[in-house]
């Protein structure tokens, strides 16, 4: 999963919470972190700290 606009990230959200606490086996946890990761990828792209130092 990949998250490219705001719009997306706040979809991702409310899929969260629609799945509710962490939930521990099955589909619903491998969606659950797939969605976490794109949400960090999208919040840290970019991010000064994480570049090769390339600017």
């Amino acid at each position: 999963m990949t998250i490219e606009t705001r719009e997306q990230y706040q979809a991702a959200i409310e899929r969260l919470r629609e799945l509710g606490d962490t939930p521990t086996a099955g589909p619903d946890q491998d969606e659950f972190f797939d969605i976490s990761a794109a949400m960090v990828e999208y919040e840290t792209r970019g991010h000064p700290a994480l570049q090769n130092g390339d600017e």
